[in-house]
């Protein structure tokens, strides 16, 4: 009866702790004028480690890819990475382009940040993978 009681216990304190996390999505966009591309809904910690690193630590200038896409019209060329610089404003991380974006052209964003070996449900389902998989959004300019 005891071992019953521990195991209902242990799940009810992973399932309030699954609960509790920050739940929203990494929000990646362009910024209002396309100059830059703004990441906002950092978790916390991870906010709080970019605030008192990124201008101090060059390493963490890699924590975000920008890539140039081919269009379909152009399907002989390859993916380019897009130089720029990461700051912070507020609570976003603003990648400034070091050449403006073009218009009409797609980029893939890759981001390390907010990403998770698992979730709760991943888990449960036993749908874990070895590897952790970086976040993506593609933005037409």
């Amino acid at each position: 009866m005891f071992k019953y009681l521990k195991v209902s216990i242990w799940l009810l304190c992973l399932f309030l702790f699954g609960c509790t996390t920050n739940n929203k999505p990494l929000l990646i966009h362009f910024s209002k004028d396309s100059s830059a591309i703004v990441i906002t809904n950092i978790e916390p910690a991870g906010l709080f480690q970019l605030k008192n690193n990124i201008n101090t630590d060059t390493t963490y200038q890699n924590l975000v890819s920008v890539l140039q896409t081919p269009t379909d019209d152009d399907s002989t060329s390859m993916e380019v990475e897009w130089p720029g610089k990461l700051s912070i404003i507020g609570d976003s991380l603003l990648f400034t382009p070091a050449n403006p974006f073009v218009k009409g052209k797609s980029y893939l964003i890759e981001t390390m940040l907010n990403v998770q070996f698992a979730k709760g449900e991943e888990i449960v389902k036993s749908n874990v993978g070895h590897a952790v998989k970086a976040q993506q959004q593609m933005l037409k300019r």
